[in-house]
């Protein structure tokens, strides 16, 4: 009896603590203790992550053979400048190359060792790979870095080259390190490896530097999408706090189905080569003297930087395989992953002054070259054939110009039907393509043979050896013109 009455105590005593517990868990922030301590016990409350007090240089990066992330350096081993803060004359982003810092030889030192020279203070002395030498003083400035954790196209759905539309599905990650918010955590039992939902509750108690980052995208829909974007209480987290190893990160999840715009060059049509741009925004200018924390003379700097997992995913969509593009495919490094820079003057109505701002935006580049094998065997070959056919008049007696004219004519027809055939492809455009070119050149040489025919009815009573003569001079050498223009067309442009 009394085993009986101390199981049925320990119940009741369970069924009260899980009870209180989750009524603990719907009285914290976002329903957990780690998101509810930090909005409670934040005082920071910055929009920056970093305090920096140097001369603004940063440098590009690339990807190795051996799977890392490198600063990127040209033939000489000198590295090469992505964004300068304090000089953007002299210091050109991914064009500068930097030779020396205080003297020394950049070529010679690794990575790790470069990166520490770009912290050093005072005046600092860079000699450019022309031989200039310029001088910055180290200021201090905001700084923010977002990391592109993770990017994998899943599919690309369309590729709409007449409305220029590029429509796929993808997975992306982004993540920042909070020191500040780890120190805020500290004493308590919360720093562990875990996750922490930040819901939208959260978002506007606090300053999360991380949600300012954007796709530049002409449409969002929620219906195909998750992210931040979307308004609707989400089964899935978009929006994270990661602590591994005690390194606290934010993460931002952003999947579905995204439509970005884009600018295609006909010109070589169809033998011609494009380039897919994603292009992913800070969201934040960069200002040489301003942030938007306080108003101390202090700048501000937001880079957006990818890791390796990124340019692992994108090359495995590189495979006929795994991307199933029928009217295109991705040569061999055909993707690229670029930071740029992005300048426009803004008008401030507070000072009232129009200022130039720039933002650092990472742009995923992927070259696609159209299959051109439906176009040469369904197109250009039977207009080939047609224009045999309207030349092959010239081989028909020229008393017999009616038959000469009649086949003309009505290969002349088909060319034109022909034209239609291709133009659903690519937009109305202001130029004209090689196909054009090349259309347009087969209509010339199949109107040949009908001026002749009516130009040979008019004199062939009066002198039949000069026109048979014009005739075999005009059906060898037009060809022998033709097929030179068309080489022109395709292969020397």
């Amino acid at each position: 009896m009394k085993i009986k009455k101390l199981i049925f105590l320990s119940l009741i005593n369970i069924f009260i603590f899980s009870s209180l517990s989750l009524a603990n868990e719907k009285l914290w922030l976002c329903g957990n203790k780690i998101m509810h301590h930090i909005i409670n016990n934040d005082q920071r409350n910055f929009e920056y992550n970093e305090l920096r007090n140097d001369s603004g240089i940063h440098f590009s990066y690339e990807w190795s053979k051996d799977n890392k992330i490198i600063i990127k350096r040209d033939d000489n081993n000198f590295p090469i400048v992505k964004f300068s803060l304090f000089d953007n004359k002299n210091f050109i982003p991914n064009k500068t190359v930097i030779k020396k810092i205080d003297n020394k030889d950049l070529s010679k030192i690794n990575d790790k060792k470069l990166i520490n020279l770009t912290y050093l203070k005072g005046k600092i002395n860079f000699e450019l790979k022309n031989g200039k030498i310029i001088t910055i003083k180290s200021r201090p400035y905001k700084f923010n870095n977002f990391n592109l954790s993770n990017f994998e196209i899943l599919s690309i759905q369309n590729i709409d080259t007449s409305k220029g539309i590029l429509e796929m599905s993808f997975n992306a990650q982004f993540t920042n390190i909070r020191n500040d918010l780890r120190e805020t955590l500290k004493g308590t039992d919360l720093i562990s490896n875990r996750k922490a939902n930040i819901c939208p509750e959260a978002r506007t108690l606090d300053d999360w530097p991380l949600q300012s980052v954007e796709f530049e995208e002409f449409r969002y829909d929620a219906d195909v999408r998750e992210g931040l974007k979307n308004k609707e209480l989400l089964v899935n987290p978009v929006f994270q706090i990661t602590i591994d190893d005690n390194l606290l990160r934010t993460l931002r999840t952003e999947k579905g189905v995204g439509f970005f715009r884009q600018s295609f060059d006909f010109k070589n049509f169809p033998f011609d080569t494009q380039k897919l741009l994603i292009r992913i925004k800070t969201g934040v200018g960069n200002y040489s003297d301003f942030n938007l924390e306080d108003d101390k003379n202090v700048g501000s700097l937001t880079l957006i930087t990818p890791e390796p997992g990124v340019f692992l995913n994108l090359e495995k969509f590189t495979s006929p395989e795994i991307n199933k593009l029928k009217a295109w495919r991705i040569p061999n490094n055909g993707i690229a992953v670029n930071g740029n820079i992005l300048t426009e003057d803004r008008y401030d109505i507070y000072s009232q002054k129009i200022e130039t701002v720039s933002e650092n935006v990472l742009d995923i580049e992927i070259t696609i070259v159209r299959n051109y094998a439906h176009y040469v065997w369904k197109i250009m070959l039977p207009v080939f054939l047609i224009l045999c056919v309207a030349w092959y008049v010239l081989w028909i007696p020229t008393e017999k110009y009616e038959a000469r004219l009649n086949t003309s004519i009505i290969a002349l027809l088909a060319l034109i039907a022909y034209n239609f055939v291709f133009q659903d492809d690519i937009p109305k455009l202001e130029y004209l393509t090689d196909m054009d070119r090349f259309i347009l050149l087969s209509y010339i040489f199949c109107c040949i043979p009908v001026f002749l025919s009516i130009a040979f009815s008019k004199f062939i009573s009066r002198n039949q050896k000069k026109v048979m003569e014009i005739n075999r001079k005009i059906k060898i050498w037009g060809a022998v013109i033709y097929l030179l223009l068309t080489a022109q067309i395709f292969y020397i442009n």
